[in-house]
Parts: C-alpha cells; sequence; structure tokens
C-alpha cells in the first residue's frame, strides 16, 4: 500500500531531481520512483537501491518510513534526520551482547535520551520506538509519550534504568498506542498499577507484554483492558497471573495469536479444569505460546487442543519432565520451532516425537 504521507514529503521535498544539482532526466518521473520504494522493505535491499544513482538516492531518502542502528554510536541522531527525514520507526541497540552477562561496566553508555530530544525536533511524526541493551529513564519514557502524540509502538528488550512509573506515563499519554512490549529488562518495579493508567476509551492495543515484572499486578484493569481492546493479538502476562485469571483473560480474548502464560500450578477442581479446556480449545488462532511456568503435568492436557496449530513452542521458562515433554510435542504436528532449557535424557524421546 503507498504511503498516504508522500504528498506532505514532496512539498518539503520538492523535486528530488533539483536535489542532486543535474539538469539529467531521470528514467523514472519522482511520482513514480518514491511509490515504488515503499514497497521494498528489505534494509539490504534499500540499502542497494540507493547506490543506483543520485536520483535513486535521494528518492529511497525521502520514502524511507523505517531504519535499524546495530550501534548506536555508529551514526549520531543528527546525521540520521539529515539523511532520513521522514522516519516513522527506529530499532536501535546500544550495549553489545556481553553486556548480558555483566561484562560492561556501569556507566558504559548508551542512554537514549539524547536521541529523543533530536527525534522530538525532527520526528514530531515518529510512531515506532524499539531498542535493545539501552539506558531508559523514567523521564525518557514522559518524554516520549508527551513529544510524539501519533506514538503507537514501544519494544524494550534488555534494557534498564526505568521503572513502572515511566509506564504510567506511557499509558496515561499514549493514546493511538498498539503496541508495548516489555521484555528482559532491568525494571524497578512498583506494583502493577501503571495498567489502570490506560484510558478506559483506550481500545488500540495489539501487543501486551509485560512478562518480565515481577509484582502482581492490578488484575481488573487487565481484564477490562484486554476486553476493550479487540484487536489484541499478542498477550504476554508475568508470572503472578494465576489459572483462573488466565482464563477469564483467554475468555475476553479468543483472537490471540501469541499467548505467554503466567504460573500454570494451581489447585483446580474437575470443573474448572474442564471450563478452561474449554476455554483454550475456543483459540483456534493461537501460533505461539511460552510461558508455563511453575507447570503442572496435570493440567497440561488443557493445551492438547491448541497444540495442533501451534508454530513456535517455548519452553524456556517451564520445568517437565521427558516423558511430559513428549507428550506434549506429540500433540504439535506442526510446530516450526521449539525453545527448550535444562532437559536432560530426552534423546529418545525427541527421536520417537520426530521421526
Amino acid at each position: 500500500m503507498i504511503d498516504t504521507d508522500m504528498n506532505s514529503d514532496r512539498k518539503r521535498g520538492t523535486n528530488l531531481a533539483k536535489l542532486v544539482g543535474s539538469n539529467q532526466t531521470a528514467p523514472f518521473p519522482d511520482e513514480v520512483l518514491e511509490p515504488v520504494l515503499t514497497f521494498v522493505t528489505s534494509r539490504k535491499d534499500r540499502s542497494s537501491v540507493s547506490l543506483v544513482c543520485k536520483v535513486w538516492y535521494n528518492a529511497e531518502r525521502w520514502s524511507r518510513r523505517k531504519v535499524f542502528i546495530g550501534n548506536c554510536y555508529s551514526v549520531s541522531p543528527e546525521i540520521l534526520v539529515r539523511r532520513f527525514p521522514n522516519m516513522r520507526s527506529v530499532t536501535l541497540k546500544g550495549k553489545p551482547r556481553f553486556s548480558d552477562f555483566n561484562l560492561v561496566p556501569q556507566n558504559w553508555g548508551a542512554d537514549i535520551h539524547s536521541w529523543l530530544v533530536v527525534f522530538a525536533e525532527f520526528y514530531p511524526f515518529l510512531e515506532e520506538l524499539r531498542l535493545k541493551r539501552m539506558v531508559v529513564r523514567d523521564e525518557s519514557l514522559e518524554f516520549i509519550a508527551k513529544s510524539f502524540l501519533g506514538f503507537k509502538a514501544l519494544s524494550l528488550l534488555s534494557c534498564d534504568g526505568f521503572s513502572t512509573d515511566g509506564l504510567k506515563a506511557i499509558a496515561t499519554h499514549c493514546k493511538n498506542l498498539t503496541e508495548l512490549d516489555i521484555q528482559e529488562n532491568g525494571i524497578d518495579d512498583f506494583g502493577g498499577g501503571w495498567l489502570s493508567c490506560f484510558p478506559e476509551t483506550f481500545v488500540s492495543l495489539e501487543v501486551l507484554n509485560f512478562a518480565c515484572l515481577n509484582s502482581d499486578v492490578t488484575f481488573d484493569a487487565l481484564e477490562r483492558l484486554v476486553d476493550r481492546c479487540k484487536a489484541l493479538r499478542v498477550l504476554k502476562v508475568n508470572k503472578n497471573i494465576s489459572l483462573e485469571q488466565l482464563q477469564k483473560l483467554l475468555l475476553k480474548a479468543p483472537q490471540l495469536v501469541e499467548l505467554g502464560t503466567g504460573s500454570f500450578q494451581q489447585q483446580l477442581v474437575p470443573r474448572q479444569f474442564a471450563e478452561l479446556e474449554t476455554i483454550f480449545s475456543r483459540c483456534k488462532n493461537l501460533q505461539t505460546l511460552s510461558g508455563l511456568r511453575e507447570v503442572s503435568s496435570v493440567y497440561l492436557p488443557a493445551l492438547y487442543l491448541v497444540c495442533v496449530n501451534l508454530r513456535f513452542l517455548n519452553l524456556s521458562c517451564a520445568t517437565l519432565q521427558s516423558d511430559e515433554l513428549a507428550e506434549l510435542l506429540s500433540k504439535c504436528s506442526n510446530l516450526r520451532r521449539l525453545w527448550v532449557r535444562n532437559f536432560c535424557s530426552t534423546t529418545f524421546h525427541f527421536n520417537k516425537v520426530f521421526l
């Protein structure tokens, strides 16, 4: 689909051929070249396109909406905004991989705030920000929430420096938010009250992941949020969400494509187990399943009816015996990806399941 902002971009950019200071006629008119380039989504392909000639370089420059920066020190935000003036989505990585093993000293860097100050001036239309191993403070999250009125997606992976107070600012001010993905972060958890900050009129959320938080959430607020957001397709909750609570959430959102459960161990009477099994069976679109913390083998059969549609099963947080794992996998006839951890002596069972 052609970007509807192209006309406004053209007014700002005028004629691309004039920008290169040449009277040479481009093989394609600008009105044709720019919309065509919007269909080129691969980063490598777009980089190749920009090397064809100056006209293509400028067309790619003005039509680029997403950028990936694998090292936040490889380029400055000032260079970025000069190179791509119409960016809507920025993915930025900070600290190196070995920082996950505490091998990077304190105050190493990779603070996002200086980038945000530049973005607020040149990208007030920014919609998506995806950060990995960056330092993100509460004031930065509040700055995001108040500076980008059309902001839609925030993904924080292995970031640190912020607390649930920063999440309150995002929930309160980002009226068009579709994605809030908080995973594997070093976060100061002051409780689950931040979920109550979403306005009762808020209905746009499509992705919600707070699996890395440790405190109890305000479940009533979560349940109302899930009920309002009919387009929700990804929900990953933390370990404090019980089976009974999970059942209530699934009843509100049977359309989920990805689910991350909380604790999967609770005393259920036969009637409650039957209800859980029925609710899981209604999740016809479920393709990714994770969580299953403290899973009890007694309740694994409740998952069997959704296993046939699973493409990705993440058991990195689960503890299963070999025979339990083999029985579960035998139900996953369409599985393409499997993550497990701390399993021993399972070779025979894997061969039995997959051969």
